[in-house]
């Protein structure tokens, strides 16, 4: 009776701890109940992972770099800009005109109507001189553009010209740097130079595709791709426009298993793309004595607009900021497994898996025993004095 009365009393302190009792992460029950409560900063959403979710996440802005540039157009203009080095040849149709009898060595086709001015570069101003026209502007014109513009100026001084103009070497470059690459500073053709083409002529890549990103900033915008990516998928090749950066770094994409897995820690998403089922297998898959399958939770953080498409009636709908998700997966139902084989998993994100409720009291029983165990013995001790 004694024993009885002394453990009543001992219960409101074991069921304390029990709630404290060690554990991996937190409950099911603790990451569903907490949405939306506490600071600002900690709000999330939890989704469940459906036939309507898959289908908001599949028509999602892809942030990869076709769409980011997509306003520009398919190549960069042909224009020439200040610092341009060019030679202009004037043609004319007849002897007797301003340029007939002033053949140079150079000149094109051994014509005795036609010159080739010396190289110049086109000036701060945008223009170039040319005898006889005067100064004209260069800058913003295309070499043809320029061209029919001398041809205007001489019309009435030169015997019906014509004009070509060849440009010797542009100022239109984009910088190549970063840990993957070499660094350099790459002349642009006037045909148009694709991203590859530039990090090519720079020294090319000395890491693993799966295992370098590609970052290309131009002005304000900004976006980073793997450059696996970039070679699977054609329309991410871009253009690159006088003036881009383009920053190749080794970063290996990874995502976190944490909780009831076999094996707790980051690993590599070594293909694209990798399912949410694919990581869960590279994990080791669900630890057989504690996982809750009812209860596997993927963090990471969405686009406000895209929390709205899920969650028309979230406390985010009126933020643009990036809001933390936590997508919910019960693999206790058979149709979860399609919908884990269709979610991709993306770098930086975190799988945890909750434990079993069974598991916590497993381990409040045990923790019951060893007092019980530990009170019989001292009792023992204590009669035997």
């Amino acid at each position: 009776m004694k024993k009885t009365s002394h453990l009543l009393l001992l219960l409101p302190a074991l069921l304390m701890g029990c709630v404290n009792l060690p554990a991996s992460g937190p409950t099911a029950s603790a990451v569903v109940n907490a949405q939306g409560k506490g600071a600002d900063s900690a709000l999330y959403e939890v989704v469940d992972i459906t036939d309507a979710t898959l289908a908001v996440l599949r028509n999602r802005p892809s942030g990869d770099l076709a769409s980011q540039f997509s306003r520009h157009p398919p190549a960069p203009s042909q224009a020439l800009t200040i610092g341009d080095q060019i030679v202009v040849t004037i043609f004319e149709a007849a002897s007797g005109g301003l340029f007939s009898g002033s053949s140079t060595p150079g000149a094109p086709m051994g014509s005795s109507h036609s010159i080739s001015l010396p190289q110049q570069t086109v000036d701060r101003d945008g223009s170039i001189s040319v005898p006889y026209a005067g100064r004209i502007t260069a800058a913003g014109r295309t070499p043809g553009s320029l061209a029919k513009a001398i041809e205007a100026r001489l019309a009435n001084k030169a015997v019906e010209p014509q004009v070509i103009v060849s440009t010797q070497g542009s100022a239109a470059t984009a910088t190549v740097s970063g840990d993957a690459t070499g660094s350099a500073r790459v002349a642009l053709s006037l045909k148009g130079d694709r991203l590859l083409e530039v990090i090519a002529q720079s020294g090319g890549i000395r890491t693993m595709p799966q295992e370098t990103k590609v970052r290309l900033t131009r002005g304000a915008l900004s976006e980073v791709t793997l450059l696996d990516t970039i070679l699977k998928d054609p329309s991410q090749n871009v253009f690159v426009y006088p003036g881009d950066n383009i920053y190749v770094y080794r970063d290996p994409p990874i995502f976190v298993a944490l909780g009831a897995v076999t094996a707790q820690k980051d690993y590599p998403i070594d293909k694209e793309p990798m399912s949410l089922l694919q990581a869960i297998a590279k994990a080791g898959g669900l630890h057989d004595a504690q996982a809750d399958s009812s209860a596997i939770f993927l963090f990471r953080r969405e686009e406000a607009s895209l929390v709205r498409a899920l969650k028309p009636n979230s406390t985010h709908l009126m933020g643009s900021d990036p809001v933390p998700v936590i997508y919910r997966l019960r693999l206790n139902k058979a149709d979860n497994y399609f919908y884990a084989q269709q979610l991709a998993i993306r770098d930086r994100d975190i799988i945890y898996v909750a434990n079993s409720p069974v598991v916590q009291f497993n381990k409040f029983v045990t923790m019951v025993r060893g007092i019980t165990s530990t009170a019989g013995s001292l009792r023992g001790v204590a009669f035997a004095n």
